[in-house]
């Protein structure tokens, strides 16, 4: 029992939904199929010898669906033929801002400048690179700012101190593979790990007390693109970018995720729409942004290019009472983490159970999460803490009720009459199709309502809200 027991507290562990695949661990990421896979259009346009031009992307997709993931790996693979900086937005908020509304409130200049840290925090820890002025012209630019919008308050921008408070994940340069992880907590094993992946975390080395730009404030100025103090952050960020493209002679992509947690339409507006600054770094670029924020603005965000990254199709589009291709993607997942748990309890001569996930209800798990991988993740995790409650060594059938039922009401919370009927409206329309209006945009945002690829983009309820609340689709076949 206690190899039991260890195994299931170890298969809650690794099924941590908050937690995406991260780059030093290959042997837990599954790879999507490709034709439902927008990144692997994005990557092949990348992998094209286009010269100097430049490629600009946005990614959209629900929160939760696996989005960062799929990042991390797909930043990876292209660590072969450029330099790739990554950054996560939303974490930093959350972690070293620890205000993430101020995401909604976050400015033009402020992106900019949060992009040009990255670059210069990857240059010169992750590459080694020496830089001249570029990073006195980023504190200069930003410190005009800061005094701009605070008279007589103390303008000084410290670009290193600020960006030793950052994590990036970054590699590609010169084509050497990255080392390791760099900050307080590296070691050499790790550096091993990522070193054969070709990408590393460059962790935040300063305590969260320490990051002193406010960032978002509602007192801030509001700045357009012909703000010359504007232009000079722009200006000081291209300065960055060039002067590491120069010297390693490849082309660096920008990787920016988190921005899909702005809940504020009219500040993707801003962001977006009503600036081209983004437009004008000069260096390759993906942005994560909401799906239904996009929805109202795609057509207007040139330069950018537009691409979703759907959930995974775990539904039938013909008949969606029954499992689509997708369920295969949860199989390995679950696989690929399980192998990884028995290998860790190995290590300590314990061996857990021949068939602890039944494939039935592994598949049944799958099918109510809707294809999001955060919501599967959380369910297999559910279930890994209900057979710990009942002292058992396999997920049944009554533990699988159990957890649909608790996501369900979860998923059911305070549904309104307007809501249910829209829903049974997309149940009952064989095309599938989007609905007019800001309900079905809102239904999108709060996963009621999901999207699925197959040619083109369907929808249909969250797969939880037919067990009781809706009625269930008949067969369009």
């Amino acid at each position: 029992m206690l190899g039991a027991t260890r195994f299931w507290q170890e298969v809650h562990h690794c099924f941590d939904p908050a937690r995406p695949v991260g780059v030093d661990q290959p042997q837990l990421h599954v790879a999507r199929e490709r034709e439902y896979n927008a990144l692997t259009v994005i990557e092949r346009c990348l992998s094209a010898p286009t010269g100097p031009d430049r490629h600009r992307y946005l990614l959209t997709g629900a929160v939760g669906n696996g989005k960062s993931s799929e990042l991390n790996f797909f930043a990876t693979r292209l660590t072969r033929t450029r330099i790739v900086v990554m950054f996560d937005l939303w974490g930093h908020m959350q972690s070293r801002v620890r205000d993430p509304k101020a995401m909604d409130r976050l400015q033009i200049w402020e992106l900019l400048g949060l992009l040009g840290l990255a670059v210069y925090r990857a240059g010169s820890e992750r590459f080694g690179h020496k830089w001249t002025d570029e990073p006195q012209a980023l504190e200069r630019a930003l410190a005009a700012l800061r005094e701009s919008d605070a008279p007589g308050a103390k303008a000084e921008i410290d670009v290193g101190k600020l960006a030793h408070g950052m994590t990036v994940i970054a590699g590609g340069a010169a084509g050497a593979a990255f080392g390791g992880v760099v900050g307080a907590s590296a070691g050499a094993a790790a550096g091993e790990t990522a070193a054969k992946l070709g990408e590393a975390v460059i962790e935040a080395v300063s305590d969260a007390t320490e990051w002193t730009w406010k960032l978002g404030l509602s007192s801030n100025k509001k700045r357009g693109d012909q703000d010359g103090e504007v232009r000079g952050v722009l200006h000081a960020v291209n300065r960055l970018v060039t002067a590491l493209q120069s010297a390693y002679g490849r082309p660096l992509l920008l990787v920016l995720d988190g921005l899909d947690r702005i809940t504020d339409p009219s500040r993707t507006e801003a962001l977006f729409v009503n600036s081209g600054l983004l437009g004008e770094i000069m260096c390759d670029a993906l942005f994560t942004v909401s799906m239904p924020q996009m929805r109202m603005h795609g057509q207007r965000i040139e330069p950018f290019r537009l691409e979703d990254l759907s959930n995974v199709p775990v539904l039938d589009r013909n008949d969606p009472r029954k499992p689509g291709p997708g369920i295969e993607f949860f199989n390995q997942l679950v696989a690929r983490r399980l192998e990884h748990v028995r290998a860790l309890l190995a290590k300590d001569e314990l061996t857990g159970p021949d068939d602890p996930l039944p494939q039935a209800e592994l598949e049944r798990l799958a099918y109510y999460s809707g294809g999001v991988a955060r919501d599967f993740v959380t369910m297999v995790r559910d279930a890994a803490a209900e057979v710990l409650v009942d002292g058992r060594e396999q997920v049944d059938g009554e533990i699988v009720d159990r957890v649909l039922r608790q996501e369900r009401k979860r998923r059911e919370f305070y549904m309104d009459k307007q809501e249910i009927e829209l829903l049974e409206g997309v149940i009952a329309d064989p095309l599938r199709g989007l609905p007019g209006g800001e309900l079905a945009l809102n239904l999108l945002r709060e996963k009621r309502l999901l999207a699925y690829p197959n040619n083109t983009t369907w929808y249909y309820p969250h797969p939880l809200l037919t067990l009781a609340l809706l009625g269930r689709a008949g067969s369009t076949s």
